[in-house]
């Protein structure tokens, strides 16, 4: 669990900084998708909307992480419906060290970057998730974790409840985690679902 938490940190406080593209060119031929009047985005819409940009920058593209990105102002009910509304999507080439990220605002995309390094270790195809493999989505999966009694929103930082995707390579099982806090505020948790089964993951320290 430490570790699973010590990578959400990573990843939440990536917020954005990373230089804006303008992308209303390609929006333009990308499946329109409904958001709610907060511009938010369940995890497999946003990875959705994000996929044909990733196809446009190279056409073997496919995922490597999605999570959301920790911009919201302190308020009650963040993420309480499954979904958030920024949101960091990183796409690769299996077997090669190539790797795009998208990065969404407000329920749009905001940027594009070509985040390949040269001499970076190649991405191995076990690292990657199927978009038809992700039967469940982030609403419907929150629903399950919170019946479990034993996350609750943050409130001041990683704010209300996040959430991230990611292939378990141990168990080549493509993985939800469901991330919040304890009743006092002083621990991070999270909570694990197989996307493809709904089954409950538990997630070793």
């Amino acid at each position: 669990m430490k570790k699973v938490v010590f990578i959400v940190l990573i990843l939440l406080i990536s917020i954005g900084t990373i230089e804006k593209v303008t992308a209303r060119s390609l929006q333009s031929t990308e499946k329109t998708l409904e958001v709610s009047e907060h511009h938010e985005l369940s995890i497999k819409q946003a990875i959705e909307l994000a996929y044909p940009s990733a196809l446009k920058w190279n056409k073997n593209a496919q995922l490597l992480d999605a999570i959301n990105i920790d911009l919201d102002k302190p308020k009650k009910g963040i993420g309480a419906n499954g979904k958030r509304k920024n949101w960091n999507i990183s796409f690769g080439v299996p077997n090669t060290n190539k790797h795009f990220l998208v990065t969404i605002h407000d329920g749009e995309i905001d940027g594009l970057n070509d985040l390949t390094t040269e001499g970076a270790s190649p991405y191995p195809k076990k690292e990657f998730v199927v978009l038809d493999d992700i039967k469940y989505d982030s609403p419907e999966l929150l629903k399950k974790g919170l019946e479990m009694g034993s996350i609750y929103p943050g409130k001041d930082w990683a704010k209300g409840y996040n959430f991230m995707l990611r292939k378990d390579t141990r168990t080549n099982t493509p993985v939800m985690l469901i991330i919040g806090w304890n009743r006092v505020q002083t621990e991070m948790k999270a909570v694990g679902f197989n996307v493809t089964t709904g089954e409950y993951i538990p997630q070793k320290n």
